[in-house]
Order: C-alpha cells, then structure tokens, then sequence
C-alpha cells in the first residue's frame, strides 16, 4: 500500500499527561540532541493538532486546502505527518511546516520561530546518526534520547543490559548469536563501539551525567558469556560502575518470590521537555516505545515492585566478587 494511501489512526498515537501551551509564547530553552529536538517537535505539533480536533488525515486535508503561500504539489501525507509527529522523521520542506503552523492557529511568529529552530535542529546531524544504518528505526530514537536522560532505571532478567557491558561482553554476546542471525563482522564491531559509546555519552560524561538505576536478575549474572577473562571483567566493570555517585545496581536473587517480570525494560525521565518514555524488548527482538502515561506508570509500579525485593546496592560488590570466585573454580 503507498505512504498516500496509509490511514492514520489517532488511536495509534501514544497518549500525552497534560497540556503544554504554546499558543502565547515562544518556547523556553532547547533539549539536547537531535533525536530530542526531533520528539520534542513532534510532540509540540501532536498537541497543537490535538488541541485543534484535528486528525492526521484533516490536518493533511487542511494543509493543502490554504493558500497559494503552501506549495501547490503535496509533499506530506497522513503517514509521513505521524512519524514526524513520532519524533521519527522530519519535514522535508519548511513551507510544510508553516502551513501546519497557520492552519493550527499559530499567530505569535515567535512561536513559529522556535518551532522552525526545532526543525532545523533535528534535520541536523549528531554522534548516533553514524550508527543510524545498524539499528532499527525504534532503537535509533532510544539510543538518541538516552544520553539525554535525566533519570534512567533499567531491569534486565537474563543478560547484563547493554549499558553496563565491557567491550569483550558485547562483542561475545554478538559472536554467540551471528549464525543465527546470520550478522556480519562489520555489523558486530559497529554495535559493539555503539555500546562503549553509549556508556561514555551517558553515565560516564563528565558534565551532568544522568542518575541510573540498575535492576540485575541473578540469572543474566550466572549465564557464561564468551570467556572466564570476559565475564571476569564484566563483573569488575559492574563493581567499578556501582561505585559512581549517579549510579545505583541491584541484584534480583532468582529464588526470590517476588515479582519478576519476564522481558527487559528501560524507563526514561527526560526532563520538563518530553514526557517519561519506557521501552520495552520483547522475546522476538522487536523493540517497542512508548510516552503513554498509563504504561510509564505501569512499568515504573513493576520496578519499584522489583527494586523493593532485590537485594541492596551495597551488596552489589560482594556479590560480583563471589560470582567471580564460582567462575574461576
């Protein structure tokens, strides 16, 4: 079916907690980064339409039914309009946006000014672009908004989440599953410096790094991944990680009773911009976002749950330190 012909229902557009005007004045401030600037455009325009009663598909139908000012060839539809509104894409032509922004009522060009800036920011490039062609367009919006994180609180069940691995972790674990995913070397060392990079950009930056909050299942801790020298270093870089003022690692006994829940997640605060996002993994290796209120409010209940029965962060040392012991007999 062609993009012209996809329908668009609001339905499929997540939720959003409240209203954000900017009817009366321009925005204050910028978010960083360029997938940021690139939510935080759609997310503005999502409201403004919302805000309208308009749908995707009348938003594009009053679009191209203005004045000679908006170009005569249609270079938007209802399918490109939602994954700019997804923080997915960005416009093509700036008319386009102008055109949205009259047709939503926008009569401070202040505020069409900052919108502008916004576009003109997320048509931009920056550090996770070049891994734009080894990840999926759902992960590329997760790495881009991760770094510019205030607050990132991860639970993973059976594997060391991506954020604390070593480089021979990740590259082992890659390495382990290439024949079945039939992956190249290239792809491998393109996600594996992915990985190192997103720890640098993140929890490790000097400047105003993020708070992060780690929940381990023990399993993800037991399971062998490459070598006794790799899983050696991973546990002595979960030891080094936990000893970071902004970071926080617990372990989740497997015999424990309490609620474990059976996929990954990760739960971002992205600040006063955007709303909290979760992103979720599941067994097929889809990759899932979401800035619903019902399901960040849900997935936060099942970490505070799980946090509330692991085991305290200070134990996390002598935990790795036995773990290591066990590998090495």
């Amino acid at each position: 079916m062609p993009d012209s012909a996809r329908q668009v229902p609001d339905a499929e557009l997540s939720a959003l907690d409240g209203e954000l005007s900017i009817r009366d004045g321009a925005l204050m401030g910028k978010p960083v980064g360029v997938t940021a600037r690139k939510l935080e455009l759609g997310l503005r325009l999502r409201q403004l339409r919302s805000g309208c009663g308009l749908t995707i598909e009348e938003a594009i139908e009053g679009l191209y039914g203005q004045d000679e000012a908006v170009p005569v060839r249609q270079t938007l539809n209802p399918y490109i309009l939602q994954r700019i509104e997804r923080g997915r894409a960005t416009f093509r032509y700036l008319q386009d946006l102008r055109g949205l922004a009259k047709l939503y009522g926008i009569e401070n060009s202040a505020v069409e000014a900052e919108l502008i800036e916004l576009q003109k920011g997320a048509a931009s490039q920056d550090w996770v672009t070049q891994y734009g062609n080894n990840l999926k367009p759902e992960m590329q919006t997760f790495v881009g908004v991760e770094s510019t994180a205030q607050e990132t609180r991860v639970y993973h069940p059976d594997l060391v989440p991506g954020i604390l691995q070593t480089e021979g972790y990740a590259r082992a674990r890659f390495e382990q599953a290439r024949p079945i995913e039939d992956t190249t070397m290239a792809f491998i060392d393109g996600h594996v410096q992915l990985r190192m990079r997103r720890k640098e950009e993140s929890i490790l930056r000097v400047e105003d790094p993020p708070r992060l909050e780690v929940i381990l299942g023990e399993a993800a801790l037991e399971r062998r991944v490459g070598s006794v020298d790799i899983m050696r270093q991973q546990y002595a870089e979960i030891v080094r990680l936990s000893d970071l003022e902004n970071v926080r690692i617990q372990v989740l006994p497997t015999k424990s009773w309490a609620l474990q829940f059976a996929h990954n997640f990760t739960v971002l605060d992205l600040g006063d911009r955007l709303p909290p996002t979760v992103q979720v993994d599941s067994a097929w290796g889809a990759v899932s976002m979401s800035d619903k209120p019902s399901e960040v409010k849900r997935f936060m209940a099942y970490f505070t749950a799980m946090s509330a029965s692991a085991l305290p962060p200070e134990e996390t040392p002598a935990i790795m330190q036995r773990l290591t012991r066990e590998i090495e007999q």
